[in-house]
């Protein structure tokens, strides 16, 4: 499952992770070290999903975090670096985000018909 939104550049995208997912679907979210925060673990385990994060190595309480699970980031990192061959994707050159957006979707979906 993939869902998609625009946020600002300089937004934590933490906080709009929970907006993308629903409740109930036993899902895997994994992501980087951006993401490593108590309060968006704790809502993602009481929506019923399985938080993948590794954590920061300043912190003082290290999670344990299945590497396998973690080890499926690559298919995420190799698809933006599909997205980027599109030069529009890369530099935004579109004004609205909708048309930026569409776009993104429209390149997803060309990526899944190659693959």
């Amino acid at each position: 499952m993939v869902n998609t939104a625009l946020i600002e550049g300089q937004a934590y995208e933490g906080r709009h992770v929970v907006n993308l997912i629903r409740a109930g679907c036993n899902l895997r979210i994994v992501g980087d070290k951006g993401f490593d925060d108590d309060k968006l673990r704790d809502t993602l385990r009481a929506l019923g999903h399985q938080p993948c994060f590794p954590t920061k190595k300043n912190r003082k309480h290290q999670v344990r975090i299945p590497k396998k699970l973690y080890r499926t980031r690559y298919r995420v990192e190799n698809f933006f670096c599909r997205l980027k061959r599109w030069g529009c994707t890369a530099t935004r050159r579109d004004k609205l985000a909708q048309n930026f957006l569409s776009l993104i979707h429209f390149a997803a979906v060309i990526d899944w018909l190659r693959s």
